[in-house]
């Protein structure tokens, strides 16, 4: 069972270390340029939840993707730069601000959604090649791991 564990191990961090090195190559080929700026992924979440939701501001887009207030912040500025969002008061309290997508935050929108469903597929077709038990395992570990991760930064 020991070096069955020590292959898992290996195996996952294989894994990571290759995803990061993809990660990094598909940055400096500039994977994610639109509109000739190169946007982060924090950036095509939050353009992905307004278009879901509308009329987020930073609280709420903070706690939708579980990332610290000052870094929607960063995020939002650039969008509102590049025109992709823009802000909106709110009608009964002038201080809160919301943020709306514009045209070209749509366009985003929908390039982001498209490129979620091919990875998606991608994924699923993986999947294939597990048959249900092995499924629920692998689910098992990522709940597990994930959960670790949590706890981990609570500490």
């Amino acid at each position: 069972m020991e070096i069955t564990k020590k292959k898992v191990l290996k195996a996952l961090q294989e894994f990571i270390t290759t995803r990061e090195s993809l990660r990094r190559t598909e940055s400096s080929n500039n994977k994610n340029v639109l509109f000739g700026v190169s946007w982060t992924l924090t950036q095509f979440h939050i353009v992905a939840l307004l278009k879901e939701n509308e009329l987020m501001n930073n609280t709420t887009l903070a706690k939708e993707l579980n990332i610290s207030k000052p870094a929607v912040t960063k995020a939002t500025k650039k969008l509102l730069e590049k025109g992709i969002i823009r802000e909106k008061q709110n009608e009964g309290n002038k201080k809160e601000i919301f943020y709306v997508l514009t045209e070209k935050g749509e366009t985003m929108a929908a390039i982001h959604e498209k490129l979620h469903k091919e990875a998606e597929e991608k994924y699923l077709s993986l999947l294939d090649n597990f048959n249900k038990e092995q499924l629920e395992t692998i689910i098992l570990f990522l709940n597990t791991l994930t959960n670790h991760l949590k706890n981990e930064n609570m500490k």
